[in-house]
């Protein structure tokens, strides 16, 4: 026998135990936990896409919730609809309008938006849970800024509706202005 026939035969060998793990595994999900089961991987995941008009994200706003961030680029106003996942709804909403805190973005701004996680200290002190952050860029002037979702995961799971203003963090300069006197 050739070693090409061998090394054949045994990759038919490892799919074929790959298949009957695999099959395993549907059985077993397909029945109650005998134990053997694989854990359950977290999802993560956060996207978002930029148009014309619109720029929309989605993050992790506390521990269990997605947040669906949506930009209107003509009016500037900055929304974030919760989706509660015991409920299978959206349960909250937080807006704010970013021209307050990016004035120089006119009627169809080039806005760019990201989200992110923050993991914030406790404290009676603290109205802003971990969870998502949104940063806003006017495109045309590089000024950013950050805002925070001041979610209530006690609201959420008692099913509680939600309403509020996202918080400002802060704001920046993208393109800053060196004075060379100031650097001698």
């Amino acid at each position: 026998m050739s070693k090409t026939a061998i090394g054949l035969g045994g990759l038919g060998l490892l799919g074929l135990l790959g298949l009957v793990f695999m099959a395993g595994v549907w059985s077993g999900s397909q029945q109650p936990n005998n134990g053997f089961n694989l854990p359950p991987l977290p999802i993560d995941a956060t996207a978002g896409v930029s148009g014309d008009s619109f720029s929309v994200a989605t993050g992790s706003v506390g521990k269990s919730a997605e947040g669906f961030f949506m930009l209107d680029h003509d009016t500037g106003l900055l929304q974030c609809d919760v989706l509660y996942p015991r409920m299978g709804r959206f349960g909250a909403k937080f807006a704010i309008n970013v021209k307050d805190a990016l004035p120089a973005g006119a009627k169809g701004g080039d806005y760019l938006m990201v989200t992110g996680f923050a993991d914030f200290p406790g404290g009676s002190n603290q109205p802003i849970a971990p969870g998502a952050v949104v940063y806003v860029m006017d495109g045309g002037t590089g000024a950013y800024a950050c805002y925070a979702v001041p979610f209530d995961r006690a609201a959420e799971n008692a099913g509680r509706p939600q309403q509020n203003a996202l918080v400002l963090l802060g704001k920046g300069e993208a393109r800053q202005v060196i004075e060379r006197d100031t650097l001698r």
